[in-house]
Order: C-alpha cells, then sequence, then structure tokens
C-alpha cells in the first residue's frame, strides 16, 4: 500500500502531544486521593487512631483481594494511548491491555488519532477465557479519488489464572465491504500484522531469551452481491472493483501453538507469560474519474481466544494472609468458648 505524503502534516507524535499533552486523566483518581489525605489527617497525632486506621486499611486492601475486586478492568488515557486493564478468565488473564490509534485520509493527506477504534475489551461470554472488543469503531468509506488507512495498536500480556497450561492462542476477526468502479478503480482492504508474540516466561521464571511464536493465517470472504477481485496474502485480504458494485464480508484468523514453539526451543514445563503486540490495519482507496467510484471496510468482531488445560487458583500473598488471620482467629475464639 503506497500513497503520497505532502509536506507540512503533522507527524503522529505531534497530533498526539497537541491533543493529549502529557495529562493522564482517571476517573475518581483526585476525589479518591482527597478523601485519603482527609482522612489521615484526622488521624495525625493520636496514635491509637493511627494504628486503627492503618488496621482498616490493611483489612480493606486484603478483603478487596479476597473478594477480587483488585486489578477489575480502569480505563484510563496517557499520550495518545488508552489502557483498559486487566481481564481475567477461569483459565487465562489478559493483562495490560493497551491501545494506539493512527489514521490518515485524503487528498490532502491530513493524519489523526481516531478514539477507541478497538473500544473497551470484556470477556464474552463473561466467566469465560475470550477477550472480546464489542465497541469496534473501525471503518474506512471514500469515494471519487480519496483514500484513507487506520491503524489499530494493541498490547497485552498473556498469563494463565491458575496452574494449569496454555496450549494455544487465536485471533479472530471480520466484518463488511463494498467497491464500486470500473475495473481497479476502487479498493478495500484488511491486514492483520503481527509485530511481536513471544512467550516471556515458563514454569515461573523468566527465559533469558524470549521465544517467538509464528503464527498460522488464514483468510475467508463471501460475495454476496456483484462481482469484485479478491486477492488474499499471509493475514491480509484485498478487494477489487471489477467494472460495478460488489459487497460481501471477509474474515482472518491467526492462530499460534504455543506447545511447538516452546518444543522448538528446547524448553519443557508451561508457559507462564506471553508478551502480544499487534497492528490492525483498513485501508480504501479509489480513483477520480467522471463516473463513480467508492470503497468501503470495517471491522465487526475481533475475538482473542485460548486452548488451556485447566490447573487450581493459586491465591495471592494478601488473600492467604487473611485466611490464616481469619483461621487464627476462629481458634481462638474455640478455645475461649472451651474454657
Amino acid at each position: 500500500m503506497c500513497f503520497p505524503i505532502g509536506g507540512g502534516t503533522k507527524n503522529n507524535e505531534e497530533v498526539r502531544s497537541s491533543r493529549t499533552g502529557s495529562h493522564f486523566e482517571h476517573f475518581g483518581s483526585a476525589q479518591s486521593s482527597g478523601v485519603k489525605r482527609s482522612r489521615i489527617a484526622d488521624t495525625a497525632g493520636n496514635p491509637f487512631l493511627e494504628a486503627s486506621f492503618v488496621m482498616k486499611s490493611s483489612y480493606f486492601s486484603a478483603l478487596l483481594a479476597l473478594t477480587g475486586l483488585v486489578g477489575l478492568p480502569v480505563t484510563a488515557r496517557v499520550a495518545g494511548a488508552v489502557m483498559y486493564g486487566n481481564f481475567a478468565g477461569p483459565n487465562i488473564t489478559y493483562g495490560n491491555v493497551m491501545e494506539t490509534d493512527s489514521q490518515i485520509a485524503g487528498p490532502p493527506p491530513v493524519d489523526s488519532t481516531p478514539s477507541g477504534l478497538f473500544g473497551a475489551p470484556a470477556l464474552s461470554p463473561p466467566v469465560s477465557d475470550n477477550l472480546a472488543f464489542p465497541a469496534l469503531s473501525f471503518s474506512d468509506l471514500v469515494a471519487d479519488g480519496q483514500f484513507q488507512l487506520q491503524d489499530g495498536q494493541l498490547t497485552f500480556d498473556v498469563t494463565p489464572t491458575t496452574t494449569g497450561t496454555i496450549h494455544s492462542l487465536s485471533f479472530d476477526e471480520g466484518g463488511a465491504w463494498r467497491v464500486d468502479g470500473l475495473e481497479g478503480d476502487a479498493s478495500a482492504e484488511a491486514t492483520l500484522l503481527f509485530n511481536d508474540l513471544r512467550i516471556t516466561a515458563a514454569n515461573g521464571a523468566p527465559l533469558a531469551e524470549a521465544i517467538v511464536v509464528d503464527p498460522t493465517f488464514s483468510e475467508s470472504d463471501v460475495i454476496q452481491t456483484g462481482s469484485a477481485g479478491v486477492s488474499t496474502g499471509e493475514g491480509d485480504i484485498t478487494f477489487t472493483s471489477t467494472g460495478g458494485d460488489a459487497a460481501g464480508t471477509w474474515d482472518i484468523t491467526a492462530d499460534f501453538d504455543i506447545d511447538a514453539a516452546l518444543a522448538a526451543a528446547d524448553q519443557t514445563g508451561r508457559v507462564t507469560s506471553i508478551s502480544v503486540a499487534l497492528d490492525d490495519q483498513l485501508f480504501a482507496q479509489t480513483t477520480s474519474v467522471p463516473s463513480l467510484t467508492l470503497a468501503s471496510i470495517d471491522k465487526k468482531h475481533f475475538i482473542v481466544s485460548g486452548s488451556t488445560t485447566p490447573g487450581t487458583v493459586v491465591p495471592e500473598p494478601g488473600s492467604l494472609s487473611l485466611l490464616l488471620g481469619a483461621a487464627l482467629m476462629m481458634l481462638r475464639r474455640r478455645k475461649r468458648g472451651s474454657l
């Protein structure tokens, strides 16, 4: 995909800087910190109240850890990126999910920073190991000599929620397309690029050298009306006009065999950390001719899933401390009751 980029256009970093600056927006953070400061100030100078406040705070934190409220997804923005937090399924946890987007359209070429091409993710179904993006806003629509490229960058970590094993990861995306024009005058393209998918830890210990896992791609399409040219590559599918109006659907899948990659690197045991970085792109372009030319393509689903062998849940240290403390208190009460 090549198109001219004129001089004088701001680059992505300048656009992001001018729109976001260095601010870090976190809903409710100012209010919560203010409440905490006022409470600490009220206890200052009174040893009994200070000790009581610390004990209550520690107990509350431990209770949150035990009930699973710590680590709930929190959306925040920083320097053009959107951070969605962590999503823990029964067997797989997706951590530090972050999105960074860019777009260029023209003529003349103008680059910008769209808001939330992927949008906030969620486990779907709610109690599952599938990470879905129900608020996708990827969509290109151009006509009569226009072009548009959208690029959504997504990064996250993958770890076992339990003592189980992650055997493979799969990515599935798809949407709709339309091209209208004389032969070759309109095209719509979807591309799934993996910059990085690596095994970074095994058996609970970081690897001296991360293991790169290569994807196996599959591309498919359905032409529901009209006729169009279709070409595919590794993680790429393009629709081109052939002299009329045509429309249909597209789908790209990428599968990663974690077990095979671990064995190929002469490693054994269970994978305990994987890093993922990808670019998801839509590109539509048309030629300016006397008759109408039009191209559109969108994305309607993007789902990450995995194959696992279930294990047992390992409580966090804070949860263990709380459970042990509760058990000791019950034993003391029983001893006192028996006296």
